[in-house]
């Protein structure tokens, strides 16, 4: 008996085995560096309702109705929580730079908090452990998100 071989079943030229063989490797790198990315999008969603909550217990501390509330108020709550929550989802194409911007307007926000606060000490302190949570879970994040985007731009 003698088989029929048609064309397309012929082995691949070596050179086609070892690109597939390439890619393949660098999806299961992906892969594996998709997890502490995805660590990172759920702290800053995390962060994002984070956000909301401190800011509805400032209000209900303060006694202000809603109603009452001055609309550059509710837009800077707006423009902190949807920073977040368009960071968590820029890490699905740039990772790295999510994290890093992600980092620096934490950061700064809690900066801010201190700077604006009376009583410097409890803005400081206040949620000391959640924020070092939130912050460990981003910066480990950077080196799979950094050696994730450098995968992809080979």
């Amino acid at each position: 008996m003698q088989e029929e071989q048609k064309p397309e079943e012929q082995q691949k030229p070596p050179e086609d085995v070892i690109s597939d063989y390439y890619e393949g490797v660098k999806q299961l790198e992906r892969e594996g560096h998709e997890t502490g990315i995805r660590k990172a999008r759920n702290a800053l969603f995390i962060t994002a309702g984070l956000f909301l909550v401190w800011e509805a217990i400032a209000i209900g501390r303060a006694g202000i109705p809603l109603s009452l509330l001055p609309p550059s108020y509710i837009a800077i709550v707006v423009a902190e929580i949807g920073s977040f929550i368009a960071l968590a989802f820029w890490t699905k194409t740039r990772p790295y730079t999510a994290i890093v911007a992600g980092i620096i307007l934490f950061v700064l926000l809690w900066v801010l908090a201190v700077l604006l606060s009376e009583d410097k000490t409890k803005a400081i302190t206040g949620g000391i452990i959640v924020r070092i949570i939130i912050l460990v879970n981003l910066i480990s994040a950077l080196k799979p998100a950094k050696a994730w985007e450098d995968l992809n731009r080979k």
